[in-house]
């Protein structure tokens, strides 16, 4: 499917609610002032947008969380709040998904399943699920650990254009296994790995086994440098791990590019369950460790200056986040700053990257 294809008109199905936002809406019924969306005639993308957005989901959250391991979907009530008079509901399906989190959450990371969802364009049917970031648990600290993951994800958009886009959101669970209990939570929403495709005009390489030093050069270095300021151990290209590789149509060898995603294993985040690999000389991933590929001097040095050039406008994303914490946002300011104030002293910097390189 091409990308133009997709952000097209076209009438909607549930995929043209969750990936694109409407401009121009016509209504199907009207009840209490409030309209119920039937055909969106003209669509923007959503990730362009940078408000959160408002959902409800109504389901038995008591199930849900009581069978996480098992691995199979469950029926959801899904309701996307555009604003105070516009909203559209549809019946869905809902997976746990993540090994750890899976195991640590009460309410841990999903797949929404719309694959069957009354879709009503048969172009959208590549597009089978959406990966949703949750809270994890009920109080605070996991409510940070949400924002912090999302702004690294938002600070590699700034590096690298070939990245996983991310929409925030702000959920209201109705659990209908505890009395229609309310709750309220942070996540946000992934980009499909289809869409990222359709961007590039790039495929999911199936070769196994392609190591760091057969990626892209320049995109290589930036993700190793990135994975490093943000004090991400928790990736692996030989093994797939927290990484998808793109082949770029007709690069061939030379195409090859791993796109990052999941950090909540990473010093920015400081999840109290992130804890580094015993092969990894550190006891805490506070502690950055470079696990990109070998390099020259030259050749790093001049991935330090080039991810220096994106210094201000990265502090100025964190500076300006609103619904972090002052607290919570000033140490990871610090934590970012300790990065760059490093990089100032590039021979101390390389002279580690040149120890511990794959």
């Amino acid at each position: 499917m091409k990308a133009s294809k997709l952000l097209s008109g076209f009438s909607v199905g549930l995929m043209s609610i969750i990936l694109i936002s409407p401009l121009t809406l016509r209504a199907q019924e009207e009840q209490d002032d409030i309209k119920y969306l039937d055909i969106i005639d003209t669509l923007a993308h959503i990730f362009e947008a940078e408000n959160p957005m408002k959902i409800t989901l109504t389901l038995d959250l008591k199930k849900f969380q009581k069978e996480k391991m098992k691995g199979e979907y469950m029926p959801v009530h899904f309701l996307y709040q555009l604003n105070d008079t516009l909203r559209l509901e549809r019946e869905m399906r809902i997976k746990a998904r993540g090994k750890t989190r899976r195991r640590i959450c009460s309410l841990p990371p999903f797949w929404l399943e719309i694959r069957n969802a009354d879709l009503q364009d048969e172009e959208q049917e590549d597009i089978e699920r959406i990966k949703f970031v949750t809270h994890c648990k009920y109080n605070t600290t996991y409510e940070e650990y949400v924002l912090k993951e999302y702004l690294c994800y938002k600070i590699y958009n700034i590096i690298s254009p070939i990245s996983f886009r991310v929409r925030l959101a702000r959920m209201t669970y109705i659990d209908t296994g505890r009395n229609n209990k309310v709750m309220e939570g942070w996540a946000f929403m992934i980009e499909p790995v289809e869409m990222l495709e359709q961007r590039f005009n790039a495929t999911k390489t199936k070769i196994e086994g392609l190591l760091s030093r057969q990626m892209r050069p320049v995109e290589m270095n930036r993700l190793a440098l990135f994975q490093y300021m943000i004090g991400n151990p928790d990736y692996s290209v030989p093994h797939r791990h927290n990484v998808k590789i793109l082949e770029l149509t007709g690069m061939g060898a030379a195409g090859y590019t791993a796109v990052p995603y999941d950090f909540d294993y990473s010093g920015l985040v400081d999840a109290y369950y992130a804890v580094p690999s015993d092969y990894l000389d550190i006891t805490s991933v506070k502690e950055r460790y470079y696990l990109g590929p070998c390099r020259s001097d030259m050749d790093f040095a001049l991935a330090i200056e080039q991810l220096n050039l994106y210094r201000e406008e990265i502090l100025q994303l964190v500076g300006e986040f609103k619904y972090l914490d002052e607290k919570v946002k000033k140490s990871v300011l610090r934590y970012l700053e300790e990065y760059f104030e490093g990089a100032e002293h590039q021979t101390s910097l390389i002279f580690g990257f040149q120890r511990t390189c794959l």
